[in-house]
């Protein structure tokens, strides 16, 4: 792995997400306006009675020497995730002084290993992320929240697709739905919520319906009984 790049690494990290968080969704190298992450999961959390998932997000290092520095960017991570780790490679185990380092601010270590195997050695503890900044990730990642089950569901346009504004449409093709609250939109720029996106007259607060609850509540044959 000498010559490995960090991107090589990153596929080995998205094993380890998979195996050991059992995360449904993964990005490489994403992120918002403030910062990308080097490997992301999703994993559903919420067990029967709730659609809540977690957000895992790992800082990818070919053995760095400024650790606390690593480890201070892999922190920053918290704003839109739950879980927080940093992944580095290295033949040997943290040393103390590095474990204490982690401990204090609070994020997970993870060892990539020789045949490129990873290894968890502190685990992150659980951060509640800034909502707005949650969600958008969430929504980069094409994951919407739907307003009724409260389940993340996958938004792309060319997979478990969902349309605007036509609900008659999104019943009949047994799509997921998304709309506008013109309303709420409204009373944040008149106020001059600075965290609102702004283009000419668009609305661009947004809300999804899944397909199974536009199936289950909206369908024609459950209107008619």
């Amino acid at each position: 792995m000498k010559n490995d790049r960090e991107s090589d690494l990153y596929p080995s990290v998205k094993k380890w997400l998979k195996e050991n968080h059992l995360c449904f969704k993964f990005a490489q190298d994403t992120g918002l306006e403030h910062s990308r992450i080097d490997v992301v999961g999703v994993a559903d959390v919420g067990g029967d009675l709730s659609g809540e998932v977690e957000i895992i997000a790992v800082e990818v290092k070919r053995r760095t020497g400024q650790f606390a520095k690593a480890s201070g960017q892999a922190l920053g991570y918290k704003v839109y995730a739950n879980r927080i780790y940093l992944a580095d490679v290295r033949d040997d185990k943290f040393n103390p002084d590095e474990i204490r380092i982690a401990s204090h601010l609070g994020i997970g270590l993870i060892q990539i290993q020789k045949n490129r195997e990873c290894k968890e050695i502190l685990s992150s503890p659980y951060y509640k992320p800034i909502e707005k900044l949650n969600l958008l990730l969430l929504v980069k990642l094409d994951l919407g929240k739907c307003q009724l089950c409260g389940y993340f569901f996958n938004i792309r346009d060319n997979e478990q697709n969902r349309t605007s504004r036509n609900l008659k449409k999104a019943i009949r093709d047994k799509k997921g739905f998304m709309f506008w609250n013109s309303e709420v939109d409204d009373r944040k720029r008149k106020v001059g919520n600075i965290s609102i996106r702004r283009k000419g007259n668009y609305i661009y607060d947004r809300r999804f319906i899944c397909p199974e609850c536009i199936a289950d509540f909206f369908s024609e044959s459950k209107l008619e009984d």
